[in-house]
């Protein structure tokens, strides 16, 4: 049986550039580790409508539905009582959870907070979950013979450790991981979900419709297509074989790896047989594309150096960015990428020079919309921009996604200098 999962994550913080949901994507490693199939990832305010709306959902589609954060004890932590609500179970004080609370503040020789005894209230037929680093209970509920309801606490490492020694343990009991199981995962830069699905359609029917089951993951900047069936399968095995080399051809240039390859480390791969070096020169992105770079042991081979020049005497002084340039056309311009790129190449001596400037808000600029990003490359034939435009995913998205999109602008030159488009 396919075990299909879903994964929402609460709370308004979650919703803000300043908070980075690391749960979910820890959870989605795991689970797909077992086997199962991720059907959908939601971030959800912390309302108690919203929240039991979202489970009453998700019960329509998956097997298994786990709920991160909102067990604290403040007004607005209200996971535990829309669990109740959908699944229409009174709540139940448990005595024993509250001595185990109180004990926790015992143990620190600190006062019991009164307010914490919400936390020893769980939906009536509920399973405790032990937590060994905090006072929260995670929640366990049996909803059916094939439908499990799974709420974790919303610190990262409350929800790690309980999943490792509490719920790991009952999935594999309950809901034991298939078997010889084959899994093909292509990884997919510059266009999304969408495109990919109406590239891929006709074939990914085909597919499925023979038993191999096909999941569409999309991140920032990046859509994975993942490929599972059954290894022992002569018939699947054989159809996915004659398949993957018409999936490459179809997606040609826009497919970057498979399986582990990185983004990063395909333009380390591309340099490095080359002899080639890279410069960056960052201003929105404030370091990620060089991080991304240096995320690849060995990058010391191809990566000269970075420079985050955020403001514009930055650019002139260090780059060499002219000042005419950024009077008549801006920071955010085609013309300034291309010239923060060449500085790149200059003040590093090396083959390429990268860069990025845009506007990632909140605020806007005069005629420039949130979301606009203007890549630069310089090369030692010809200097490049490309315009990348994401209006209302955010800050830290918006970041992600250039800082991405500069890698593949990079590795696509890599491959066909003559195939680039530029501004």
């Amino acid at each position: 049986m396919t075990v299909k999962v879903e994964i929402i994550a609460i709370g308004s913080e979650l919703l803000s550039e300043e908070t980075k949901n690391t749960t979910t994507s820890f959870l989605v490693d795991q689970l797909t580790a077992l086997g199962y199939t991720i059907k959908k990832l939601s971030t959800i305010d912390d309302q108690l409508e919203e929240i039991t709306g979202a489970v009453y959902e998700a019960l329509r589609r998956a097997n298994l539905i786990f709920l991160t954060g909102g067990l604290g004890s403040t007004p607005d932590d209200l996971t535990r009582e829309a669990v109740a609500d959908a699944l229409k179970m009174p709540m139940e004080f448990r005595d024993d959870l509250w001595e185990e609370i109180q004990q926790f503040f015992i143990n620190k020789n600190s006062a019991v907070p009164p307010v914490n005894m919400k936390q020893a209230y769980l939906p009536c037929g509920a399973l405790p979950l032990h937590n060994s680093l905090g006072t929260a209970p995670g929640i366990l509920v049996p909803y059916s013979d094939n439908q499990t309801i799974i709420v974790l606490p919303g610190p990262p490492q409350e929800a790690r450790d309980m999943f490792i020694k509490e719920v790991k343990p009952y999935l594999l009991e309950h809901y034991p991981p298939p078997r010889n199981i084959k899994e093909r995962i292509f990884k997919i830069v510059g266009i999304g979900e969408t495109i990919v699905y109406e590239k891929l359609k006709d074939l990914v029917a085909i597919l499925q419709n023979s038993g191999i089951t096909c999941s569409f993951l999309p991140g920032p900047g990046e859509v994975w297509l993942i490929f599972k069936w059954d290894g022992l399968s002569n018939k699947q095995d054989d159809l996915f074989q004659q398949s993957e080399n018409e999936i490459i051809n179809i997606l040609g240039d826009d497919l970057y790896g498979s399986d582990d390859e990185t983004l990063s480390g395909k333009v380390g791969e591309l340099l490095v047989n080359r002899g080639f070096t890279v410069g960056v020169a960052e201003s929105c992105t404030g370091g990620m594309v060089a991080s991304y770079l240096t995320d690849v042991s060995g990058s010391s081979r191809y990566v000269q150096g970075g420079i985050v020049a955020y403001s514009n005497e930055i650019k002139e002084k260090v780059l060499g960015v002219n000042r005419e340039t950024l009077e008549q056309y801006g920071a955010i311009s085609p013309e300034t990428a291309r010239e923060m790129a060449r500085g790149a190449r200059m003040v590093f001596d090396s083959t390429f020079g990268l860069a990025t400037t845009g506007l990632a808000g909140p605020e806007g600029e005069s005629g420039i919309p949130v979301g606009t990003v203007y890549l630069g490359l310089s090369t030692p034939d010809a200097e490049l921009a490309q315009k990348v435009f994401y209006p209302g995913v955010g800050r830290l998205t918006l970041k992600t996604i250039a800082a991405k999109r500069a890698l593949d602008f990079l590795r696509r030159y890599l491959i066909n200098p003559d195939g680039v488009d530029s501004l």
